[in-house]
């Protein structure tokens, strides 16, 4: 029991160690670049401009939970930061309160399946992806692509369809391995999490704002798919057996 403390003990201050320097070389890298960024004479910055982090979490609350252009409208109106935190803050209060308990729960519950539903990640939907008018008019290979990307492409359902079954399997890899619990793992599990409250706080309501955490799902899925292959099998082999035995 001893021995074992003893090796226990390296490994604890190891890891703490390892966190406190990545931590304080944060902190550093902040402090000088925000010391530059204070004291640089290249380009006049008006803070008072500046759009506070409450804004986005009020468009959050508001609608399903994306993009407001009212209140954008307004962050340009109002002459000073402070007005637009107060503002924001006014406003999401109004909302929550509007909402209550159980309206906020059936909310958030929505906004995380608009937030990761769709496998293409709004493709097409919003935005400008591709500049003109995004009618395929090419031939050959380019031409094949232009109808499978292109919003009035031929193949452009089949682009969505793909896309989607391919999220599929990405989510059932992660999910079907759960009892993959080694430190890699459960440090993306971690950061999938953290994603997903991120995106539940602030402004989100739309799968294209999981691309910013893609790598998060991608490494998850290539570290749990053999996990996850042996659990599906597990579980197809049970439904047959029992489904056998129902039969017989």
């Amino acid at each position: 029991m001893f021995k074992e403390k003893r090796v226990l003990l390296p490994e604890v201050l190891k890891k703490t160690s390892t966190v406190l320097i990545v931590m304080f070389s944060f902190i550093c890298l902040y402090t000088i670049t925000q010391n530059k960024i204070e004291h640089q004479t290249l380009i006049h910055v008006n803070r008072e401009r500046a759009i506070p982090a409450v804004h986005f979490m009020n468009m959050g609350i508001s609608g399903d939970g994306g993009y407001n252009a009212q209140d954008t409208l307004k962050m340009g109106e109002l002459a000073t930061k402070s007005e637009k935190i107060e503002y924001s803050k006014q406003m999401y209060v109004k909302r929550l309160k509007k909402l209550g308990v159980i309206g906020y729960f059936y909310f958030i519950i929505q906004k995380q399946i608009n937030n990761t539903a769709d496998g293409s990640f709004a493709w097409g939907k919003e935005g400008h992806f591709i500049q003109g008018d995004q009618i395929p008019k090419s031939h050959g290979l380019k031409g094949v692509l232009e109808n499978y990307l292109y919003i009035y492409g031929k193949n452009v359902a089949d682009f969505r369809f793909i896309a989607q079954f391919i999220w599929l399997i990405i989510l059932s890899c992660i999910f079907f391995g759960w009892h993959n619990k080694s430190q890699t793992t459960q440090t993306i599990r971690l950061g999938i999490t953290g994603a997903f409250l991120f995106l539940l706080l602030f402004e989100g309501g739309r799968s294209r704002y999981i691309i910013q955490f893609l790598p998060l799902f991608l490494l998850g899925a290539s570290l749990l798919v053999n996990d996850s292959k042996q659990i599906i099998k597990k579980i197809i082999d049970a439904t047959l057996l029992k489904r056998t035995n129902y039969e017989s």
